[in-house]
């Protein structure tokens, strides 16, 4: 009878043995095929997201961003570059930062640690952050690049 007993016991641990091993093997196999397919995936391009964002941007534009700033458009291009042009509206303020070398150094400080802080996604895709100043005449006042992947 123990013999028996035993028997079936063993026979019951084999098959709950076999079940497990058959769910384990389901999962693995589940879980490579959605990686794969994943992987098969293509992300899209970073010229093609940059090109939709600068779109997305467009459309609120052009916006007072602060006190005698606004932003006027976006821009994506060229490669992994997304530009942004904004107006000094004010021109004292855009007359002395021309004229203050060390005005703009600030700016460009400031300009990165936004990038560095602000932009994960930028800093994960290696993009270049450009930043034109214009004056209200349409004239160049600074252009500022921040390479995000330097964060």
């Amino acid at each position: 009878m123990t013999d028996e007993r035993d028997t079936k016991s063993w026979t019951g641990a084999w098959e709950a043995a076999v079940v497990i091993a058959v769910v384990v093997a389901a999962f693995l196999l589940a879980r490579q095929t959605r990686e794969s397919l994943s992987l098969d995936e293509d992300p899209e391009p970073l010229s093609l997201t940059l090109e939709r964002e600068a779109a997305e941007v467009n459309a609120t534009l052009p916006e007072m961003v602060s006190e005698g700033v606004r932003l006027d458009k976006a821009t994506a291009g060229p490669g992994n570059a997304f530009n942004y042009v904004y107006t000094i509206v004010d021109d004292e303020t855009a007359q002395a930062l021309v004229a203050n070398p060390e005005k703009l150094a600030q700016l460009k400080t400031q300009l990165q640690e936004r990038v560095c802080l602000t932009m994960p996604q930028r800093r994960a895709s290696g993009a270049i952050i450009r930043y034109s100043l214009k004056n209200n005449e349409g004239k160049t006042i600074a252009d500022v690049s921040i390479d995000a992947g330097s964060c």
